[in-house]
């Protein structure tokens, strides 16, 4: 891994990891009780180790292999993504939410771009990955309370946040495009000093594997919350 990375800010990401982890555990726990509540430990610390065992073993390490083995970790996600929004369990799950609650989680994204901008401090990512770049998702976490109050306190329309959530999808998508394109895969774009290789290393793959898909999947499931509500 480029640089020479604080053992904090390592300790600080990993704290983030397990408290998205953790509440996206109690989420499911105190709504559907311990059976499904156990299961989504399991599965989530599952996928947290393998892909964490995987990184060390230098699976991602290669980038100029092709296909490109860290974008095609995104496919299976984001098919569990749609997965999740199309589920019938899930739909009777949203209904029980109050409005909000997907949006508030998302502030995490302010620690994100901090960590971010302190591993470029660091030198261990190009600048163009973060908030001195081209990398606007701190916006969103900053938003992310207020729209939320908003919401709940009918404040602000369901339409203006169904915008909110889908500006917020494509500012991560731009911050993924660029992440892609700063790699130094057949297919790099942006010449970066230095490229953008931490996410190939544990415990930063977690980035890849579990906060961009839990960003999405809120933004997903908040828009069918919407939806559902606006029957």
């Amino acid at each position: 891994m480029p640089g020479a990375v604080p053992g904090w800010l390592t300790a600080v990401f990993v704290a983030l990891v397990l408290a998205m982890a953790l509440f996206v555990v109690a989420a499911v726990w105190t709504r559907r009780g311990a059976g499904p509540g156990g299961g989504v430990a399991i599965a989530l610390g599952a996928w947290l180790v393998l892909s964490a065992l995987a990184a060390r073993a230098g699976v991602f390490a290669d980038f100029s292999r092709l296909p490109p083995r860290i974008p095609l970790l995104l496919i299976p996600l984001l098919v569990l993504i749609v997965v999740l929004c199309r589920s019938a369990g899930v739909g009777r799950l949203l209904d029980e939410i109050p409005s909000g609650w997907l949006i508030h989680p998302q502030a995490f994204r302010i620690v994100m771009e901090l960590i971010l901008w302190q591993l470029f401090v660091a030198g261990a990512v190009p600048a163009i990955m973060t908030f001195e770049g081209r990398n606007a998702d701190i916006l969103v976490g900053l938003t992310a309370p207020l729209v939320a109050w908003l919401l709940a306190s009918g404040r602000l329309s369901p339409a203006a946040t169904r915008w909110w959530n889908l500006v917020s999808i494509l500012i991560l998508v731009n911050v993924v495009v660029h992440a892609q394109l700063s790699a130094p895969t057949p297919y790099r774009v942006y010449v970066t000093e230095p490229p953008m290789t931490f996410v190939a290393y544990v415990p930063w793959i977690w980035l890849v594997t579990f906060l961009v898909p839990l960003a999405w999947t809120l933004h997903a499931l908040s828009l069918r919350q919407l939806r559902r509500r606006a029957r």
